[in-house]
C-alpha cells in the first residue's frame, strides 16, 4: 500500500509519500504528480520519501520522470539516497 500525502503553501508543493512505491499504486502517484505539478508550475516540488519502504522499477521509472521534471527529494536511508543518485543520470521513459 502506499499513502500520498498533498501539501501546498503558496511556495511550494510537496508529496509525502509512505509505504511501497510499486504497481499498482504507481498510477496514483503519477494522477497526483500530474494534478500537482502542473497546477502550479512555479512552486518548488519537493516529495518525501523517508517514509517509503520499497520501490520497484515502475516507481523508479516514475521518480526519473518527477526528476526530470524538476522535483527535489527528501529521502533518508543509503539505498533510496542511492537510487536518487542513480536517477541523475538516468532518461525518463514516456508515458503511455
Amino acid at each position: 500500500m502506499l499513502r500520498i500525502t498533498r501539501i501546498d503553501s503558496p511556495t511550494e508543493q510537496k508529496l509525502i509519500l509512505e509505504g511501497r512505491l510499486t504497481e499498482p499504486w504507481i498510477a496514483d502517484l503519477t494522477s497526483h504528480w500530474k494534478e500537482t505539478r502542473y497546477h502550479h508550475p512555479e512552486r518548488k516540488f519537493v516529495v518525501d520519501l523517508r517514509g517509503v519502504m520499497r520501490i520497484d522499477s515502475g516507481g523508479e521509472s516514475a521518480l526519473a520522470l518527477m526528476k526530470a521534471e524538476g522535483a527535489d527529494f527528501l529521502a533518508s536511508g543509503v539505498r533510496i539516497k542511492h537510487l536518487l543518485d542513480d536517477l541523475e543520470n538516468r532518461v525518463p521513459e514516456e508515458s503511455h
